[in-house]
């Protein structure tokens, strides 16, 4: 039977325990008919250029981390609903396994950004229609570390002018025990290419994953957003932004 992914980086280790793969691993496969999601919330502080503060972690103020919903068909295909992304306040997916060997897997996925809110008074779409497309490796070394790499390209339908994203994420992950682990998480993308300059976007995410049982999982994560290089950033935007927040993921 197989099992599906979700992030990574690169290390490297050995132990005598067999790791159990949970729900939110780096190089997990799915399961044929496997019904799954993820949710969360998060404390974030940061500001924008014009100087407004996008959450503030000392007043308590939670911000609800995207829902994303997957169902896996025929073995090696699932579709996912996803509420948002950067650019549209929810997203279909869908993604096929090209490769499933243990040691070296590869993932191809595409999803669709619809940019459905309105802003009630002037009818104006807030977001933008946006597509994107990538390729996943992804795999397991010596039972307790996990390794994955994405690169991506993304198109944006914005006004006046549409422009290209394109990204690479990389993920790793350490098993201390069979159901605890260390998780790390670099991104790097190059955002609104050469309109009129390339926007560098950089963050980090560090946490641990602890499988509860078999179909649910729990992240608590720190994650930090670099000051945005190449630009002054815009005046909506967050900018060098630490977030702390917890991720659930569960099976059905």
């Amino acid at each position: 039977m197989k099992k599906i992914s979700v992030f990574i980086i690169t290390v490297f280790a050995f132990s005598s325990f067999s790791a159990r793969a949970g729900i939110l691993d780096v190089s997990r496969l799915t399961e044929d008919g496997e019904f799954s999601a993820s949710f969360g919330a998060a404390f974030k502080t940061g500001a924008n250029k014009a100087g407004d503060a996008q959450n503030d972690i000392s007043s308590g103020t939670v911000e609800e981390l995207g829902l994303e919903i997957d169902y896996t068909f025929l073995e090696d295909w699932t579709l996912s609903f996803a509420t948002g992304n950067d650019y549209s306040d929810s997203q279909i997916g869908l993604s096929y396994k090209i490769l499933t060997n243990n040691g070296f897997k590869l993932d191809f996925s595409t999803n669709y950004g619809i940019a459905w809110t309105k802003d009630a008074k002037t009818d104006k779409r807030i977001g933008n229609n946006n597509i994107d497309a990538g390729f996943r490796i992804h795999g397991i070394a010596g039972d307790v570390f996990q390794w994955a790499a994405k690169i991506t390209g993304q198109f944006v339908f914005a006004e006046p002018k549409n422009f290209w994203n394109a990204g690479l994420i990389l993920e790793g992950m350490y098993y201390f025990s069979p159901d605890l682990a260390t998780k790390v998480e670099l991104k790097f993308t190059f955002k609104e290419i050469e309109q009129p300059v390339t926007l560098y976007d950089r963050s980090i995410k560090v946490g641990v994953v602890y499988n509860m049982s078999d179909n649910a999982s729990v992240h608590p994560y720190l994650k930090y957003h670099f000051k945005t290089k190449n630009s002054d950033h815009s005046d909506i935007l967050p900018d060098d932004v630490w977030e702390l927040g917890t991720e659930f993921s569960v099976m059905f």
